[in-house]
C-alpha cells in the first residue's frame, strides 16, 4: 500500500486516503482494506524495535462506514509484550474530525530467530530499515520534544 509511517517506541502512525479501487459497496472502503491498514500499522509498532512477527489473530470492530476519498489516520500501539507474543491495538480515525471508524486488537507471534535471519537475507534494505528505526527510537529517548522519525514501506 506504500504507506509512510511515523514511529516511536511501541507506536506507529500513518495517513491514507482510500481511492475507488479500495471500495466494496459504492463509496465505502472494503473491510479487508481497513483490516490490512490496521494489521500493517500494528505490525510496524513492533517492527521498529527489530522484532519480526506474524499476525496470529486480529479482531476488527467497524464503528462507522469508511468513505472513499476521506483522509484516514491509522495508529497502532503495543498493548502488552510477552515472551513469544505481542498484543497490539489499532484505530482508524477520520483525519478531519478524529471520529473512530474502526479499531482492532491483534496478537503477533514473535518469529523464531532462524526464520527472522532467513527473511532478513531475502528482503533487501531490511538492515537499513532497522538501523533507521533504531536511530529514531534512540533519538526519541534522548530528545524532549517528541519528534518522530518518518519511514516509508
Amino acid at each position: 500500500m506504500h504507506l509512510d509511517f511515523d514511529v516511536s517506541r511501541d507506536r506507529a502512525e500513518t495517513r491514507f486516503t482510500p481511492q475507488r479501487q479500495h471500495e466494496g459497496y459504492d463509496g465505502t472502503v472494503h473491510g479487508g482494506i481497513v483490516t490490512a491498514l490496521l494489521d500493517e500499522t500494528m505490525g510496524w509498532a513492533i517492527f521498529h524495535q527489530g522484532i519480526w512477527g506474524v499476525t496470529a489473530r486480529i479482531n476488527v470492530t467497524f464503528r462507522q462506514p469508511v468513505r472513499v476519498g476521506e483522509e484516514l489516520r491509522v495508529v497502532g500501539e503495543v498493548a502488552r509484550k510477552r515472551s513469544r507474543a505481542i498484543e497490539t491495538h489499532g484505530t482508524v480515525t477520520r483525519a478531519s474530525d478524529d471520529m473512530v471508524l474502526a479499531e482492532a486488537d491483534a496478537t503477533f507471534l514473535v518469529m523464531p530467530e532462524d526464520r527472522r535471519r532467513e527473511l532478513e537475507r531475502r528482503y533487501t534494505g531490511t538492515d537499513e530499515a532497522f538501523a533507521r528505526v533504531r536511530d529514531a527510537v534512540e533519538r526519541e529517548q534522548t530528545e524532549q520534544n517528541g519528534k518522530r522519525e518518518h519511514l516509508r514501506t
